[in-house]
C-alpha cells in the first residue's frame, strides 16, 4: 500500500475515534441533564414545602415547641436542598 493511502487511513481512523469519542461524551452529557433535571425536580419539591412550611407558621398561632420542630424540619430540607444541588451541579467529565 502508498504510503499516502496509509497516512489517508491512520487520518480517518483518529477521526473516527475523535467522533466516537465526541458521541460518548454527549451521551453522557444528555444523562447528566437528565439527572440534574430530576435532582432540580425534587429541590423545586423541597423548595414548595419549605415555603408551605413558612407560610402556615406565618398564618397560625405556633407555640414555641412548634416552631422548634418547624426550624429543625426546614434545616433538614435544606441541607437536603443544598446536597441534591451539589451533588448534581457539576458534570464530572468537565473537571477532567
Amino acid at each position: 500500500m502508498p504510503a499516502a493511502a496509509h497516512s489517508i487511513i491512520n487520518i480517518h481512523h483518529k477521526r473516527m475515534v475523535t467522533i466516537n469519542s465526541n458521541a460518548d461524551y454527549l451521551k453522557q452529557k444528555l444523562e447528566w441533564v437528565e439527572q440534574r433535571i430530576k435532582a432540580l425536580d425534587e429541590i423545586e419539591v423541597r423548595l414548595r414545602e419549605m415555603r408551605e412550611l413558612a407560610e402556615y407558621t406565618r398564618d397560625n398561632d405556633i407555640d414555641f415547641t412548634g416552631a422548634q420542630k418547624i426550624n429543625d424540619r426546614l434545616r433538614v430540607m435544606q441541607e437536603e436542598v443544598t446536597e441534591l444541588d451539589e451533588r448534581s451541579r457539576v458534570f464530572w467529565m468537565d473537571c477532567q
